[in-house]
């Protein structure tokens, strides 16, 4: 959804309420899919060079668990705090910015119109952990069969030492030998 916030910029000190009710966003980030509406409030006010957002929203997303790979619901509530730079108060914009392309600016706030669908689409991916777990105790799965260990156990041998230096363990020992050979 974008918003018109041209009323708002004309009078100094004006402040709307809007309330969110968006569906549910499509495509916010591969591993996430934001399953039910949006819902929360956001106050526009104008202080002279800025337009200030605050507000909520709250929403309910699927993340895929990093242990054990199985898609998991997450609740989001989140506040919005943003600033809006005012058309003709923006500052210079570096070289860098200057030679992006115009699809990878993707800008939130230009010609007045405020993007909220894409506001709120980075809000979420910035409330998703790292490392999404879908459990703190989440066994994840074996590194040999690829089992569930949540499910059930497997009945693989457990593996000795480190298996990322086995090779690394292999060739000190040829160098032990070939040293004691000497």
């Amino acid at each position: 959804m974008k918003l018109d916030l041209g009323e708002i910029i004309l009078h100094l000190g004006k402040r709307i309420r809007y309330q969110i009710d968006e569906p549910p966003i499509k495509d916010i980030e591969d591993g996430i899919r934001n399953i039910k509406p949006i819902k929360g409030e956001v106050v526009f006010s104008n202080a002279a060079k800025h337009i200030v957002v605050r507000g909520h929203f709250t929403t309910e997303i699927e993340v895929v668990c990093a242990r054990c790979l199985n898609p998991y619901k997450m609740d989001i509530s989140l506040p919005i705090e943003e600033e809006m730079l005012i058309a003709g108060h923006l500052p210079e914009t570096t070289e860098a910015e200057a030679q992006l392309p115009e699809d990878a600016k993707e800008p939130l706030f230009e010609d007045n119109i405020l993007n909220l669908t894409e506001l709120l689409r980075q809000y979420i991916i910035v409330a998703v952990p790292i490392k999404p777990l879908c459990d703190e105790e989440c066994k994840g799965l074996c590194s040999q069969c690829g089992q569930n260990l949540n499910q059930e156990p497997c009945n693989c041998p457990p593996e000795e030492g480190n298996a990322a230096f086995a090779d690394l363990a292999m060739l000190l020992e040829q160098k032990d030998e070939d040293e004691s050979k000497s």
